[in-house]
């Protein structure tokens, strides 16, 4: 209990502390829009470390709903965060200082870094979804379909927020090399909606297999639940056509993953931001 509340108050500290030596140890700070991109980075790094916390917490609340190891998870995640690392540090080889350029990614690799809980978390959802045991009765089934579903739903808030952050603070940097006059300033402002659409990616690429394997397993419980098939009678047939409806409903079986990940705007928010900071006046 005491290593939980240590990490659940360290981890936005350290968050707050690396955000902070990053933007006061830029070497123009004089520069116009400094404050602007510090503050956006302070605040970005903090709400990271904030959500590695939380995705640990997400990690022990699926093991108390289902048994699983962290090895299950391992290779996807490493292969999510790796490609991830590559393509973020690509604008090292843009024109321009390589001061600039390295400092822009700093904020950008703690939040890669910091989302690993979530991440292993939201593919541990799809490893106990995709699992062929069945333990317990069906009513347990439900139960735990609710569970998981409530457990992704709260991850994808919480990780979208942050590539949101994450996202501002790549549209302020943006505005800040462009104020310095260098390559990478000088490109298209609808440049920066490249950040947008990369944080939104990976994101779904967490949450699509997760979502995908709750549809499946929903789909099949209701199968077993409410089969048709059988069934000649209208009455019957109806009757349970609107029963399986109601459980489907309840199960967001009707829902596509769009629809999902629109919820709240939380998937929508990164590219919001990048739209924003693209056209801000400069």
């Amino acid at each position: 209990m005491a290593v939980d509340q240590a990490i659940r108050f360290g981890a936005p500290v350290v968050g707050f502390i690396y955000g902070g030596v990053v933007s006061l140890t830029f070497p123009d700070r004089a520069a116009p829009l400094w404050l602007i991109w510090g503050t956006f980075a302070v605040a970005a790094t903090t709400a990271s470390g904030a959500l590695f916390a939380y995705g640990l917490s997400r990690w022990r609340e699926l093991k108390e709903l289902n048994e699983i190891h962290v090895h299950e998870v391992t290779r996807p995640v490493t292969a999510l965060v790796a490609g991830s690392l590559l393509l973020m540090n690509v604008t090292v080889f843009f024109p321009g200082p390589s001061h600039l350029n390295v400092r822009g990614g700093l904020v950008g690799i703690f939040a890669i870094v910091a989302a690993i809980p979530a991440a292993g978390a939201m593919y541990g959802v799809w490893r106990v979804a995709a699992s062929e045991v069945r333990c317990g009765t069906r009513g347990k089934q439900v139960d735990l379909l609710f569970a998981l579903r409530r457990l992704l739903q709260r991850l994808l808030a919480a990780a979208g927020s942050v590539v949101a952050l994450v996202t501002f603070t790549a549209g302020a940097w943006w505005l800040l090399e462009r104020s310095l006059h260098t390559q990478y300033g000088n490109r298209p402002p609808q440049f920066v909606l490249i950040f947008g659409a990369f944080g939104s990616a990976l994101v779904g690429l967490v949450y699509g297999p997760a979502w995908a394997a709750l549809q499946r397993r929903g789909q099949l419980l209701c199968d077993e639940l409410f089969p048709l098939g059988k069934l000649n009678e209208k009455e019957s047939i109806l009757s349970q056509a609107a029963d399986r409806q109601k459980l489907e409903q309840m199960l967001g079986l009707d829902r596509g993953i769009f629809a999902d990940l629109q919820g709240g705007l939380v998937i929508l928010a990164p590219l919001l931001a990048s739209a924003v900071a693209a056209f801000l006046p400069h």
